[in-house]
């Protein structure tokens, strides 16, 4: 299980997040691409242990390149 830490410019300012939980890193991800979609902030991944897969800057950096059309 992996657990998407997300929310708006409110949870930013206090460090307060949403939290949802998705059986995969993947889905994860997929879910955290849906939220910045949405102008959500997707702050970061990680285990129920606390073990950090992707956080703020590298969600933001694999979206970004999601959406960047490849020059085939």
């Amino acid at each position: 299980m992996w657990i998407l830490e997300w929310g708006d410019s409110t949870n930013q300012v206090s460090g307060q997040w949403n939290h949802e939980e998705h059986e995969s890193s993947e889905k994860a991800l997929d879910a955290a691409k849906t939220k910045t979609g949405m102008g959500l902030i997707a702050n970061a991944i990680h285990s129920p242990a606390g073990v950090l897969w992707m956080k703020a800057e590298e969600l933001l950096d694999t979206v970004e390149a999601d959406e960047t059309p490849s020059a085939s």
